[in-house]
């Protein structure tokens, strides 16, 4: 059974390939799906501080690509890779964040989208 250590490991190792060498192979909502992980352990890494750590990192990207006075402090830290780049790895980082999201919905109790409680047609309501 895979377990959030293993999430760890895999979106670490995703996030360190973005950065290094561009390259951006992690689909997470599938990648769960696979391992049918389940709800509780996506809360726990919603919430976990690699959580936090990406959204901060998110915003701090965001701060990086608006410019201004408030982006000073943040030029040094995303300053070498360009803006272009920046916003690739902003949306690759708020993807794995939205596909832990959109998992953890789809793992919630009761009836999934689109299952809603149809009557069949008959011979009487063809009328």
């Amino acid at each position: 059974m895979t377990s959030l250590e293993d999430i760890f490991d895999i979106v670490n190792t995703a996030i360190d390939t973005a950065f290094t060498q561009e390259k951006y192979q992690l689909n997470f909502y599938e990648y769960l799906q696979g391992e049918n992980f389940k709800k509780d352990i996506i809360v726990e890494f919603i919430n976990s501080s690699l959580g936090a750590a990406i959204i901060y990192q998110i915003e701090e990207i965001e701060m990086y690509l608006e410019g201004g006075d408030r982006a000073e402090f943040v030029r040094e830290s995303y300053g070498w890779m360009g803006k272009p780049r920046a916003r690739k790895v902003k949306e690759y980082l708020e993807k794995i964040m939205e596909d832990a999201n959109k998992y953890e919905q789809s793992k919630r109790k009761g009836r999934k989208p689109g299952s809603k409680n149809r009557k069949k047609p008959t011979a009487t309501s063809n009328k």
